[in-house]
């Protein structure tokens, strides 16, 4: 799959139980949530769709959207966790990493960010990092307005120091282990025995979205996605024709119709 080859939303015809999906510049636009998105999620709900948000954003985020959105699982710091409701209304979170581990991971956190901050002075840690549980995180694109080819060159020095870290329209996300958003889809679904793989979907905008590309073969691209294009070795496989929470809305409609 190229970019030259992707096609419009209404070319995906297969029924959908599992949305997965990006949240920033995704469900929202221009840093709020539309009505219009909102909407497509309490429909989908509705409908028997199933919808997982699948984001590098932080725990006490996550906490929040679990409580207050139409959603009962949420994966959070880019796979660090699950977070879900169970039936009796009671929050759980699935840590992919034992918390002694965790810990030490901070200590190492301390180190690399001030180190960052000596080379990148420009760039800010994000306003939520006091609530992140599992990573580090600066802010690219939501406060401030970093260069492109400042970000990518921060997002590579981050990588150096032994780190994963991936780039969003935000934010770069660093954490330390051997999770991504797709190892941990994956991780929750073996957990969901009547669900397959190829019952489920995944929507997103930037390259901080790709192993969720690569690992499900139902990708959507809002159409915001259109400038990363050229940094994404797997491209989603169908397009929407609007960007953000318009565009997961278009997307929604076409599903509850199928």
């Amino acid at each position: 799959m190229t970019a030259a080859n992707i096609q419009p939303v209404a070319q995906l015809q297969t029924p959908i139980r599992v949305l997965f999906t990006d949240v920033d510049d995704t469900l929202t636009w221009q840093g709020t949530l539309p009505v219009d998105t909102f909407i497509a999620l309490d429909r989908l709900r509705r409908a028997g769709i199933k919808v997982i948000p699948v984001t590098g954003a932080c725990a006490g985020w996550c906490d929040c959207l679990i409580r207050t959105w139409p959603v009962d699982t949420v994966i959070g710091e880019n796979g660090a966790f699950w977070m879900t409701r169970t039936p009796q209304g009671k929050i759980e979170t699935h840590y992919r990493e034992p918390e002694q581990q965790r810990a030490q991971n901070q200590l190492r956190f301390q180190h690399v960010s001030a180190a960052f901050q000596r080379n990148f002075p420009q760039i800010p840690v994000t306003g939520d990092q006091a609530y992140r549980l599992t990573d580090i995180a600066f802010d690219i694109g939501q406060e401030v307005k970093i260069e492109r080819e400042t970000a990518l060159a921060a997002t590579q020095w981050l990588s150096e120091q032994g780190l994963h870290a991936r780039l969003s329209s935000i934010h770069i996300n660093a954490w330390l282990g051997s999770y991504s958003k797709a190892d941990t889809a994956q991780a929750w679904l073996d957990l969901q025995p009547d669900i397959a793989l190829s019952e489920c979907a995944f929507i997103g905008d930037s390259p901080n979205d790709e192993s969720m590309f690569a690992k499900l073969t139902h990708t959507v691209g809002v159409a915001n996605i259109a400038p990363f294009l050229p940094e994404l070795s797997v491209p989603p496989r169908y397009l929407c024709s609007q960007p953000g929470g318009h565009g997961f809305a278009e997307l929604a409609e076409h599903l509850v119709g199928l």
